[in-house]
């Protein structure tokens, strides 16, 4: 059984509008998103009013010029006025760019987790979460991962936000299964396969059948097949390359498998499953091979394991942070 996560306090309403601000503005934006939006901003007048204001601040934005960025005397700052307060100060209006550009950077920082928060299912380090859908089709979610479902009568789409997820899609001839990432989007031509994304990078692993990837920049694979994985980002496709797929799933019954990985490797993979840093304090010992089975539950052991096994000294300071130097 899938926990509900208990609601928040509603955020006030300027903050509500700016939120929605910075959802508007991305690419990923779905139609059931676009409607939650209309719905809110037709529940209230304030709600009205407060992405008005929003939304004139950022189109003012775009209206300025090098000339009006560098004039101080006669700077085209646009003004922000909230609902029911007083106009800004000419002082105020000096420093309104930089808190314009303190805005739009922040904005961008806030939609980014709030893409994660807000999304239909998340995950906390070290978690994991087996999801069923309304179609027959299933989500294995994976560590400090999120998605957010959107199924209608033409297709149905399942938006990674971060993180990894194995899908088991059951078949709808009529409506394609499409994993929507930040770097491109993959559609099902079959079965099961597993999605990674992270740093703005996606791995595909395809486990039964095959699938069709295509990346923002339009690059298309049209057929990763069975026991293949591919990397690719906004802007790149790197070639298909064969996988063990027994290895490929371990994470699926909890496991972490290496064979002759660098120290700094397994340290990497490590970090995906427990909060906090694990820190390698000396290069010499980045590259000392580690092989061997871990369970993901309980991480100590595995850095337990690598003290005993290799000339390196492992130093738990806190729950949080993990030193690891040469003995």
């Amino acid at each position: 059984m899938i926990k509900s996560i208990p609601a928040s306090q509603p955020l006030p309403v300027e903050q509500q509008a700016m939120q929605w601000q910075a959802r508007l503005c991305s690419d990923l934006l779905s139609d059931r998103q676009r409607l939650e939006f209309e719905t809110w901003l037709a529940e209230r007048p304030e709600h009205a009013a407060a992405w008005q204001s929003i939304n004139d601040f950022w189109t003012g934005l775009d209206e300025l010029t090098l000339a009006d960025i560098t004039d101080d005397n006669n700077a085209k700052i646009p003004e922000f006025n909230p609902p029911k307060t007083a106009k800004s100060s000419p002082r105020h209006l000096k420093t309104g760019l930089a808190l314009a550009a303190s805005l739009l950077l922040s904005l961008s920082l806030i939609y980014q987790q709030l893409d994660f928060y807000l999304a239909d299912y998340r995950n906390s380090v070290g978690r994991q979460q087996q999801i069923a859908l309304a179609d027959g089709s299933s989500i294995l979610l994976n560590t400090a991962s999120a998605v957010s479902v959107d199924f209608s009568e033409q297709q149905r789409t399942v938006t990674l936000h971060d993180g990894e997820a194995y899908f088991t899609v059951a078949a709808d001839p009529n409506r394609p299964f499409v994993v929507q990432t930040a770097a491109g989007r993959i559609q099902a031509l079959g079965t099961a396969f597993d999605v990674k994304l992270q740093d703005g990078h996606v791995s595909v692993t395809v486990f039964e059948h095959a699938v069709k990837i295509t990346n923002a920049a339009g690059q298309v694979v049209q057929k990763l097949a069975q026991a293949q994985q591919l990397d690719f980002s906004r802007d790149s496709l790197a070639t298909a390359a064969p996988v063990n797929l027994q290895r490929a799933a371990a994470w699926h019954k909890q496991r972490m498998v290496f064979q002759d990985q660098p120290l700094a490797t397994v340290v990497a993979e490590l970090e995906r499953y427990r909060p906090g840093k694990i820190l390698i304090l000396n290069d010499a010992i980045k590259n000392l091979p580690i092989t061997g089975v871990f369970g993901i539950t309980d991480t100590d052991i595995a850095l337990q394991a690598i003290a005993q096994s290799l000339p390196v000294k492992v130093r738990k300071i806190s729950e949080h942070l993990v030193l690891l130097s040469a003995k």
